[in-house]
């Protein structure tokens, strides 16, 4: 029934050729939240990288006077190389919808100062998450999720800044449908995260496909993680582009998405997916 809401082509063995009106995808260097942000700087002006999402760790948002204008000075060298800088925050066990209202409000402050960060360095979007880290999904309130991203939706967008709610492979989010559910009662555009994808329960049983998830979001997918997959250790690199699943890199072409992250902490790693995916996207784009 999934496959009612999109045709894939490429189920019969076709290649997708898009029109020249489709713009080539933006391919953008995952910064490291732990790492030293000046260094993630110099290697995507010197890399060739049309973007970075910048990604905060939970305990070094730079929220600080000092740290602050170190953060912004560092955004601002990037645009004006004519790199877009997007936002990220994996902040673990830091849940907006848990049960206990004080961790919710203490999650939810967090989230807002992100988010007032964010615009006062003039970003416009924001990636964020359910149920990342240790969270139990039985201390994760839905009603609390619904209310409390709605709420950041409303006081991201008076402050210039679109939120996107990210799949993942363990908790609420990890469920397509629960997923798509939120994402659809919200109101808010998609992240999809490739290793997270095949790695869930759902996919890994064979309830759901990677490509069927990006069939129902198509029309609010605004970002994609890309990487062959995720295990106990991080994630892991492609060594050929059909590591990737070029059935998916087709079926991500033919959305709205934009901006593909190749989600690598180690740069030869990130340069060689990146060289991957240039050498698979200008053919499909008929030298647009």
């Amino acid at each position: 029934m999934k496959f009612l809401f999109c045709v894939l082509r490429v189920l019969c063995g076709e290649r997708l050729l898009l029109e020249e009106r489709i713009m080539r995808p933006k391919l953008v260097m995952s910064s490291n939240p732990m790492a030293v942000k000046e260094d993630d700087v110099t290697f995507s002006i010197m890399s060739g990288f049309d973007g970075v999402d910048w990604s905060f760790a939970r305990d070094r948002v730079p929220l600080e006077n000092r740290s602050k204008v170190r953060f912004i000075s560092q955004v601002r060298r990037l645009q004006d190389h004519d790199i877009e800088v997007r936002f990220h925050t994996p902040f673990l066990n830091t849940e907006i919808g848990h049960h206990d209202d004080k961790i919710a409000q203490w999650a939810m402050e967090l989230h807002l100062r992100t988010l007032e960060l964010v615009a006062e360095a003039g970003g416009e979007f924001l990636t964020l998450h359910i149920g990342l880290g240790s969270v139990p999904d039985e201390e994760i309130s839905r009603t609390k999720v619904h209310e409390n991203l709605t709420a950041l939706k409303a006081f991201g967008l008076s402050h210039g800044v679109t939120i996107s709610l990210e799949n993942l492979m363990h908790g609420p989010t990890s469920f397509p449908e629960e997923w798509i559910e939120i994402l659809e009662q919200v109101d808010i555009p998609a992240t999809f995260d490739f290793g997270h994808a095949k790695g869930c329960l759902a996919v890994v049983k064979g309830l759901w496909t990677p490509m069927e998830m990006v069939c129902q979001v198509k029309e609010r997918l605004n970002h994609a993680h890309i990487y062959k997959e995720e295990n106990g250790e991080g994630h892991i690199p492609p060594e050929t582009i059909d590591d990737l699943g070029i059935d998916l890199l087709d079926a991500l072409l033919e959305t709205s998405c934009r901006w593909w992250v190749v989600e690598l902490a180690e740069k030869k790693a990130a340069l060689h997916t990146k060289e991957l995916l240039e050498i698979y996207i200008e053919p499909s784009l008929g030298g647009a």
